[in-house]
């Protein structure tokens, strides 16, 4: 009985995942409107999750579907982004959105039923998010290592690197004001470059916060400071053009975002739930064996 009952749950899990990459590609392809993809996709991944929820009362069915359907987006998406001149899907950003929606929606749903506690009972919430964050955190480091180290990557990003390192600090900023004011690059392009390295440190400031959350600040800031250290140190060795001081203050500025997210995240999850955000009722503390996470 319980075979069958997985071998059911394994078969809502791929229909439903079947049926979230039919719509959505199918809106992508007929629909040009951004907002028109988007917004079909939001539907029936909250959908989906909702029903996965109500007939497996189980977190990790929806893992499993947000898996499912990321690696058949990926897999599409570097279909169209490497087809050549006739690819089967043109490339366009909303492919990337699709992939985003796919994480983060049934993530924050999940998050959601767990802090309001409405529907059937779910108990495994912890292991869900934990599941969820690393296989976000694997894809995070791997894009961000190739970011950071694969020439001609992202020129958008680095539209003035040049072919020496930098010590001082908002040198390069500095130069780029001073050529909007003599109009020679739009103001587009600080915001770009200042985002691109501020934003980028979000995620890394939450889980840093996450797994040190009960540790001394100042372990806490070392370590926020510890993966921009790394990456500019190795970074003057291997692309030196690349290596510059405001990178480690606009990662620290991105860090320190990312941890009061997860504050304010914890806020009002304990206003709401009366409980810890990925804490255990009887144990918040760090200890060898276990993060309580």
């Amino acid at each position: 009985m319980q075979r069958r009952s997985n071998i059911q749950i394994s078969s809502l899990i791929i229909l439903l995942s079947i049926i979230t990459i039919i719509l959505q590609f199918s809106a992508y392809y007929f629909f040009a409107s951004f907002l028109l993809i988007i917004g079909i996709s939001c539907i029936v991944s909250i959908l989906s999750c909702h029903i996965l929820l109500e007939q497996t009362t189980s977190y990790e069915s929806c893992f499993q579907y947000s898996i499912l359907t990321i690696f058949i987006c990926i897999v599409i998406f570097i279909l169209s982004y490497f087809g050549g001149e006739n690819p089967l899907l043109p490339y366009s950003s909303a492919l990337l959105g699709i992939i985003v929606i796919n994480w983060f929606l049934p993530n924050f749903h999940s998050f959601l039923r767990n802090m309001f506690n409405y529907g059937s009972k779910i108990e495994d919430f912890p292991l869900f998010y934990r599941n969820s964050m690393i296989v976000f955190y694997i894809f995070y480091m791997a894009t961000l290592l190739y970011a950071s180290f694969a020439p001609n990557v992202f020129p958008w990003a680095y539209q003035n690197t040049i072919n020496i390192f930098n010590i001082k600090p908002f040198w390069s900023v500095s130069g780029q004001i001073e050529d909007y004011f003599y109009g020679a690059i739009p103001i587009s392009d600080i915001f770009i470059y200042l985002a691109s390295r501020i934003l980028t440190f979000i995620p890394y400031g939450f889980i840093v916060t996450l797994i040190l959350r009960h540790q001394p600040r100042l372990l806490r800031f070392l370590a926020l400071l510890l993966v921009p250290f790394l990456l500019e140190f190795f970074q003057y060795f291997i692309l030196p053009g690349r290596c510059d001081i405001d990178d480690i203050l606009y990662a620290l500025l991105g860090g320190v975002i990312g941890s009061l997210i997860f504050y304010l995240t914890n806020l009002i999850f304990r206003a709401f739930s009366g409980s810890e955000f990925l804490s255990n009722e009887n144990s918040y503390k760090f200890s060898g064996s276990s993060l309580h996470f």
